[in-house]
Formats: C-alpha cells, structure tokens, sequence
C-alpha cells in the first residue's frame, strides 16, 4: 500500500467518527446539561421545602448523577477520592430513594 491508499483508507474509517473538536464539544454539552438539571432540582427542592413538603426525589437524582460521575471518573483515573466520593453519593442516592418510597408508601 502506498500512502494516499493508507490516507483514504483512515478517511473511510473515520468518516463516522467525531473529530478531535467534535469530541471535546460533545463532552461538554454533558457538563452542561448536569448543571441545568442540578440547578433545575436545586429550585424545586427549595420550593418543596418552604412549602413543608418531603424532596427526596430531587436528591436522589442529583446524588445519583454524581455517583455515576464518580465512578467512571475512577475507573479510568484511579485516583482513591473518586471511589469514596462515588461510594458515598451512591449510598445517599440509595438512602434517598428509600425515603421516596416510605414517604409515598410505593
């Protein structure tokens, strides 16, 4: 093989795929999203609580997100706070939850 066959040959396999940029941009919007729907649970749950009324469901999906985070963060950088953080968002994702469920007799 010559080099333009090896160069159309990548091009092919890439055509598919996101660039350098493309994958940076992708990677971001997620970022961007997790704070809207942080700030998004963030309101309700304040709104819930003047008005004396239980918002578990708001903290479990937060807390939920940040597990998640957490531990893909320590499965690809290894770095011990990754997995504490990641094990105690889990347990109060988890806690969380069975406070919803109590309290709405689910």
């Amino acid at each position: 093989m010559d080099k333009k066959e090896i160069l159309e040959k990548n091009k092919q396999m890439n055509r598919n795929s996101l660039d350098e940029r493309e994958q940076r941009v992708y990677s971001s919007s997620f970022g961007i999203g997790a704070v809207v729907v942080g700030i998004l649970c963030l309101v309700f749950s304040v709104y819930k609580a003047l008005h004396r009324e239980p918002f578990y469901e708001f903290v479990t999906i937060i807390t939920a997100y940040l597990c998640t985070t957490f531990l893909y963060q320590y499965k690809n950088i290894r770095k011990p706070f990754y997995l504490i953080a990641g094990i105690g968002t889990g347990l109060a994702a988890v806690f969380c939850t069975v406070m919803f469920i109590l309290v709405h007799g689910l």
